[in-house]
């Protein structure tokens, strides 16, 4: 075995198109979401949002390559690996709408043109999208796509950590993207899960979520470097309760905080700050605030959200969430939401209001999927 360190990452969100620029935009309060027109037949259905430009109106194949690959290509840079390096590099995709958008286009096109429109789901093969990734850009390992719903990518993590730590590969390129599309946008609709105010974990006018776009990468890699994060601990359990959410006694999210801790060694006084999954529905918010009341008692650490800033990235969270607050903890601060989730109200617990001071130590992060899988991340720059 040996250590593996994040040696580089990238982002794109509607934050910035860079690592440095999204760490400048969470020192300021999130923004508030706009209203997006989908088209559907004959008429628009309108969306809050707090994707990127170009959601609708550009290409979707250009859109996702070029969003991905400059996150892709923001990593690999920052972590210096050259041609030869890459060939010996893993890569681990991590999303849970995949190319979604695309087929959607192409299917919208073959209506259009007064053909008999192909199935919608026309590629049924998950691992198209990485092996073209991969292509693109010169990597030349093993390829795994990986859909866990909102854990997706950071499972990819895990996994890709993993692959580093007992060599199969010399380092391991992890992405996670998620870019807006008409099932997802409607489906959730659907369920009356939006938000048209922005999300408000943990408060009690919490209404549910705001559609994100993030297209995130992190190179792991066995070079120690200065102030270099690691992932110390990590734990994935499922919960049976039920399809969109976990156990409201909070006993399956209780249970994988205190895994992911156990195996990195790491007592819960012990943790200098938590990202919460907080997706601001009414049930989820509920178990998430009941678990971390089991874990921590009395003794929460600086709990943030990350969600109010931009959206929720769904498969890509699980990267896109941990550049941000990694980003932050590096220039000495965890993100706040002023306003929101301010009173431990019914749910006992509250957020971060601003800019607060971290030094290093040991971050908990969690992620909560439907479906039910759970999947809590220690990362380190002790």
């Amino acid at each position: 075995m040996t250590d593996a360190w994040l040696v580089g990452a990238g982002i794109r969100s509607a934050l910035g198109d860079s690592v440095a620029a999204t760490v400048e935009v969470l020192r300021r309060p999130p923004s508030a979401p706009r209203m997006l027109d989908v088209p559907l037949g004959a008429g628009v259905e309108v969306v809050p949002s707090l994707g990127m430009a170009g959601a609708v109106e550009e290409d979707p194949e250009n859109r996702l390559y070029r969003l991905v690959e400059g996150a892709a290509r923001e990593a690999i840079a920052e972590a210096e690996l050259g041609p030869d390096e890459l060939k010996t590099t893993a890569l681990l995709l991590g999303t849970s709408s995949l190319d979604i958008s695309m087929t959607e286009a192409a299917y919208a096109r073959d209506l259009a043109s007064g053909g008999e429109a192909y199935p919608l789901m026309s590629n049924s093969s998950m691992g198209e999208m990485g092996r073209v990734l991969a292509k693109r850009l010169g990597v030349g390992g093993m390829d795994l796509t990986i859909n866990t719903a909102c854990t997706a990518s950071a499972n990819a993590l895990v996994y890709g950590d993993m692959l580093v730590r007992t060599r199969r590969a010399s380092h391991a390129l992890i992405l996670g993207t998620e870019l807006f599309n008409r099932t997802t946008a409607l489906g959730f609709r659907s369920l009356d899960l939006l938000a048209p105010d922005g999300m408000r974990p943990f408060d009690k006018n919490r209404r549910g979520i705001v559609l994100g776009e993030a297209c995130a990468a992190v190179v792991v890699g066995p070079e120690r470097r200065e102030g270099a994060f690691r992932l110390t601990g990590s734990a994935n359990l499922c919960d049976t309760h039920g399809i969109s959410a976990a156990n409201p006694d909070g006993s399956t999210v209780a249970a994988v905080m205190r895994e992911a801790l156990g195996a990195a060694g790491v007592a819960p006084g012990d943790v200098a700050a938590v990202k919460s999954h907080g997706t601001a529905s009414l049930l989820n918010d509920e178990a998430e605030a009941a678990g971390l009341r089991q874990v921590f008692g009395d003794g929460l650490p600086p709990l943030c959200a990350l969600k109010p800033f931009i959206g929720h990235a769904f498969g890509a969270c699980g990267l896109a969430e941990l550049v941000m607050l990694l980003g932050a903890a590096s220039a000495g601060f965890v993100p706040g939401t002023p306003g929101v989730g301010a009173d431990p109200s019914d749910l006992g617990v509250s957020l971060t209001q601003g800019p607060t001071p971290v030094g290093r130590g040991d971050f908990l992060l969690n992620y909560f999927g439907f479906g039910g899988n759970n999947t809590a991340l220690v990362m380190s720059n002790g």
